[in-house]
């Protein structure tokens, strides 16, 4: 917010920081998104072009390469400059959320492209890993296990790339609105409302997952798609149960409680919360409450 150097090297910085320290990541991310909602598209353009200069050539002088991990790490700025300049723009989180969900579908699809079996991908990563902490005397995984977990990875992975961008979006949010909204952020978050034409992609997008499965084939593209949906419904729901709890000031350890068993057991939490999100398209809990979501 203090001019254009700032804010890359800020960017940038936070990005090489990443490298080592992931949750970084999150930082620059949302700090990309603070000047795109705050003074727009071209300023966002201007500031993540620097921070990409700066953010590539400190990783090329250190290492000699960019290196996949530089790679997405100035890959995952690009959605969230997009999904921000659409925030601005139309002040609907859920429009911004979802278009973020097709980015996601596009890496999803760039993975099966580049890696055919991408299990065998992820089977291949988790088996040289285990070999490294092998030869250093250390156990890791056993063949079970690494033929588990790589049939999971694929999956795991689109559902943390969703969770990454979205959250550095709904941060950029957050701080947009406790330096110039107070308040604000909560409001819009409550009223959180998905675009009416994703209940139709998600029935066709599931129905396809069916018939494949059905055929005794793996759901490929379909089945990534389906943990993106999931994912932007429960976000719905989430905010579903916000408002909720806002309408009926209910205590905040009732929260607390429902992002603990978000961390403890998601595989549970998600999905009844995507359910809960759902079911406020056909419901709209909170217009029954006074509180009309967005469309």
């Amino acid at each position: 917010m203090r001019g254009p150097l700032p804010a890359i090297l800020l960017i940038g910085g936070f990005a090489l920081l990443a490298l080592p320290f992931g949750p970084a990541l999150l930082v620059s991310g949302a700090l990309l998104g603070l000047v795109t909602l705050r003074h727009g598209e071209t300023a966002g353009l201007k500031a993540v072009s620097g921070a990409a200069v700066l953010a590539a050539a400190a990783i090329y002088g250190l290492t000699g390469r960019l290196g996949p991990a530089g790679v997405t790490v100035l890959a995952s700025w690009i959605p969230v400059w997009a999904a921000a300049g659409v925030l601005r723009r139309t002040g609907s989180q859920g429009r911004a959320l979802a278009g973020l969900g097709f980015w996601v579908v596009g890496f999803a699809l760039a993975m099966r492209v580049r890696y055919p079996d991408v299990q065998g991908f992820w089977r291949e990563r988790l088996s040289a890993l285990t070999a490294m902490v092998e030869a250093d005397g250390g156990t890791f995984l056993t063949a079970e296990q690494i033929e588990l977990y790589g049939n999971l990875m694929h999956g795991a992975s689109v559902a943390l790339v969703y969770l990454v961008l979205a959250s550095m979006l709904l941060l950029a949010r957050a701080w947009q609105a406790g330096l110039y909204n107070q308040g604000g952020f909560g409001s819009e978050f409550h009223a959180l409302r998905l675009p009416g034409w994703l209940s139709p992609v998600g029935a066709v997008v599931a129905l396809a997952s069916l018939a494949l499965s059905m055929t005794g084939r793996a759901g490929g593209l379909a089945d990534d798609a389906i943990i993106v949906l999931l994912l932007m419904f429960a976000l719905q729901g989430l905010a579903v149960i916000h408002a909720v709890a806002a309408a009926k000031s209910l205590s905040r350890l009732w929260l607390v409680g429902l992002y603990g068993l978000m961390i403890l057991v998601p595989q549970l939490v998600m999905p009844l919360l995507a359910t809960a999100g759902i079911a406020d398209r056909i419901v709209d809990f909170r217009r029954r409450m006074g509180r009309p979501g967005q469309a």
